[in-house]
C-alpha cells in the first residue's frame, strides 16, 4: 500500500559539511508525527503506522504529481520514495538536486516496488512525447557546469544528480553477479524511476521537451542497464585527464589543504583510516580497488590509489559503451568545454539531434560560466579562490603510480590523458 507521511530532514544534514553529499536514502527523514510518541518509541518512515494510506496513488499523482520528485528508494522495504518541498524553493537551482530535496522536504510519498510497473502505465497518456539525455561523467570534470549551460536553452531541462540511480549502483556494486531475476527487477526500477521523473518535471513545465540527468560519476558502471530500461536516450560522456581528476579530488577530501594531504599519505593515516572509511561509505570505491585488475597491484592502495582505480574502472567502462552500437553516443572533455564555452554546448546538442533555434543567444550560455556551478555545496572545488587557481599537487610521484597502476590494469585506457573515442572537438 502507498503512504503519504509529513517528514523533515535529518538533523545531521543540516550541519553542512562532507555529510550533504552523502548518498540520499529514505532513511534521512523523519516523520513528523500528529500524535505524541509513545514512550519508549521513536519512528521511522518505514513504521507502517506512519503517515497516511494512499489506496490510489495513480489518481493521487495524477492530481498532485507537479509537487513531487523521485528521490531514492529502498530495497529492503522495496519502497520507491517521491519527495515534496516546501513552498516557494525551486531546487532544480542548486547544484545537486538530492541535496534540496533532502534539505527542504516537506512530504514523503511512498511507492511499494510491486506498484511501480501499473503505475508507469498508467501515466503515460498523462505527457507529451520526452526525449531524455544522459550525461555520464568521471567527477571533477564540469559536468554540472555542463548541466546548467543545457539548461539554458528553451526546450531543455537539465537536472543535476537525481540520485536514485546512485543508491541502485550501490545494491549492484554490493554483488558479484546479479542473478536474471535481480536484473529484471533492477532495469524495472531503472526505466519506472526515469519515467516518473520526466512526469514529475513535465507536470511543472510541460514545454521543456527534451529532460538531460547529469547523474554522479559511478552512475557509468549501470549505463548498460539503464540503456536497456530507456534505449531511446540520448548518451554524452564527460571526463578529465586523470592529473586533472585527482589533483580535484584530493583537494576536495583535504578541503584544500596540502599541509594535512602531506601528513596523512607520507604517514599513510590515509590507509588506515580514510580509505577503510572511503569503501564503507561507497561500495563502488570497493568495487574497483578490489577488482580482480586492481587488487593485486603493487602499489600502496591508499588515498591515491582509490581515486586512481576508480578513474581507470569508469574511463574503461566508457570506452566500451563507446564501442557498442547502442552506447555512450558523445564525448566531451572538460578541457574542450572551458575553452570553447558555448559553442562546445551547441555542437553536443546538434550532435544529438536537439533542436537550437537559429536566433537563438548564445550569450546566455557564456553567462553561466561566469559563475562557479556548484557554488554553496560541499563539493565545491578547492583551488579556486577568487580569481586564484592553486598549484596542483600532482607531482612526478603521483605520475609514476599512475604509469604503475595502468600498466598493471593492461586495459584499453593505458595513459593518463586518454582520449576517448567519439570525442567532440572544435578546430
Amino acid at each position: 500500500m502507498a503512504r503519504l507521511l509529513t517528514v523533515r530532514c535529518s538533523s545531521n544534514f543540516l550541519k553542512g559539511g562532507q555529510d550533504t553529499s552523502r548518498a540520499s536514502r529514505l532513511s534521512d527523514f523523519v516523520p513528523v508525527q500528529n500524535t505524541p510518541t509513545l514512550p519508549g518509541r521513536s519512528y521511522s518512515v518505514f513504521h507502517a503506522d506512519t503517515g497516511e494510506s494512499v489506496p490510489d496513488p495513480i489518481k493521487y499523482l495524477k492530481e498532485h504529481g507537479a509537487k513531487f520528485i523521485v528521490y531514492s528508494l529502498d530495497f529492503d522495504q522495496r519502497v520507491l520514495g517521491l519527495v515534496k518541498v516546501q513552498e516557494g524553493i525551486d531546487i532544480r537551482k542548486a547544484p545537486f538536486l538530492y541535496q534540496a530535496q533532502r534539505e527542504n522536504a516537506e512530504e514523503l510519498l511512498l511507492l511499494p516496488f510491486s506498484a511501480l510497473p501499473e503505475v508507469a502505465e498508467a501515466l503515460t497518456g498523462t505527457q507529451s512525447m520526452v526525449q531524455n539525455m544522459f550525461l555520464y561523467n568521471t567527477g571533477r570534470c564540469g559536468s554540472t557546469l555542463m548541466c546548467k549551460a543545457m539548461d539554458v536553452l528553451n526546450d531543455v531541462q537539465a537536472v543535476s544528480e537525481p540520485d536514485v540511480f546512485h543508491v541502485i549502483i550501490e545494491h549492484v556494486c554490493a554483488r558479484d553477479v546479479l542473478t536474471s531475476d535481480e536484473r529484471e527487477e533492477i532495469i524495472m526500477l531503472l526505466r519506472c524511476s526515469v519515467f516518473l521523473l520526466n512526469f514529475c518535471f513535465q507536470q511543472q513545465d510541460p514545454s521543456k521537451t527534451v529532460i538531460c540527468y547529469k547523474f554522479r560519476s559511478e552512475v557509468i558502471f549501470i549505463a548498460d542497464l539503464l540503456q536497456k530500461a530507456t534505449p531511446e536516450a540520448k548518451t554524452i560522456f564527460m571526463y578529465r585527464d586523470l592529473p586533472g581528476f585527482l589533483d580535484s579530488c584530493l583537494n576536495l577530501v583535504f578541503n584544500g589543504s596540502y599541509w594535512r594531504y602531506l601528513f596523512d599519505t607520507t604517514f599513510r593515516l590515509d590507509v588506515l583510516f580514510r580509505v577503510p572509511t572511503l569503501k564503507i561509505e561507497s561500495p563502488f570505491f570497493k568495487f574497483s580497488v578490489e577488482h580482480p585488475r586492481m587488487i593485486t597491484c603493487p602499489v600502496t592502495h591508499g588515498v591515491h590509489f582509490v581515486f586512481v582505480t576508480f578513474w581507470i574502472m569508469q574511463m574503461q567502462k566508457a570506452f566500451d559503451l563507446t564501442q557498442e552500437d547502442s552506447g555512450i553516443q558523445v564525448c566531451l572533455t572538460f578541457n574542450q568545454l572551458l575553452e570553447h564555452k558555448e559553442r562546445m554546448v551547441l555542437k553536443v546538442l546538434q550532435k544529438l539531434d536537439v533542436d537550437v533555434p537559429s536566433d537563438f543567444d548564445s550569450s546566455k550560455i557564456r553567462e553561466i560560466f561566469g559563475v562557479d556551478s556548484q557554488k554553496g555545496s560541499a563539493m565545491q572545488s578547492e583551488r579556486r579562490k577568487g580569481n586564484k587557481i592553486r598549484s596542483s599537487w600532482v607531482g612526478s610521484w603521483e605520475r609514476n603510480l599512475f604509469s604503475t597502476v595502468l600498466g598493471h590494469f593492461n586495459g584499453d585506457v593505458d595513459k593518463p590523458d586518454f582520449i576517448m573515442p567519439s570525442t567532440m572537438a572544435i578546430d
